[in-house]
């Protein structure tokens, strides 16, 4: 787990801000990292990991994700707040790249004709992170989208790519094709 000093430094003038009696952050991953703050009295039903700048804390479901994170906090441009990453796996960025390029020039150009895109978030070991958007986010054809389309398409990169949906189909505002009622 690393965290830089820059991202320690706001993430400590956060807490301040918010009256502090905080014990560090909660580092989750839900198709994406998420960061929380932790008071002091919740503190313990979290997982402590190790590190010399910050309070961190986990769950025992994202602690091997959450040891392998890198937490920075970007202060200039349009995208200007925290970045949190973690060490890939030899292959690992080859396989991000080649993905991330079938997204962009074939994925995302036919879903966009629904008026929806898919990010990816992630890819750890064959598992691949994504989320739906625009007219994909609550699509009732959503999961054959990723299933006959996405994973479809990513297997052929390597057989055992498992696509995995992160998207909140619950929120989605204006899907293409609307869920059947059942």
């Amino acid at each position: 787990m690393k965290i830089t000093e820059k991202a320690a430094s706001k993430v400590k003038e956060i807490m301040e801000a918010h009256g502090g009696g905080f014990a560090g952050i909660l580092l989750t991953f839900e198709g994406g990292y998420k960061l929380d703050l932790v008071k002091e009295e919740d503190a313990a039903n979290f997982i402590k990991i190790d590190s010399p700048v910050l309070g961190v804390y986990s769950t025992a479901e994202f602690l091997s994700r959450a040891e392998a994170a890198a937490v920075d906090f970007i202060d200039e441009g349009p995208s200007s707040g925290f970045k949190v990453t973690r060490e890939r796996k030899e292959g690992e960025n080859l396989l991000v790249s080649q993905i991330q390029e079938i997204i962009d020039n074939e994925i995302n150009p036919a879903v966009a004709m629904h008026g929806g895109h898919i990010t990816l978030l992630d890819v750890e070991d064959k598992r691949v992170f994504v989320q739906m958007g625009g007219g994909c986010a609550g699509c009732g054809m959503a999961n054959v989208t990723l299933k006959s389309g996405v994973e479809a398409r990513l297997q052929q990169l390597d057989p055992d790519i498992e696509v995995v949906d992160t998207t909140d189909h619950a929120s989605g505002s204006n899907p293409y094709y609307a869920p059947s009622k059942k």
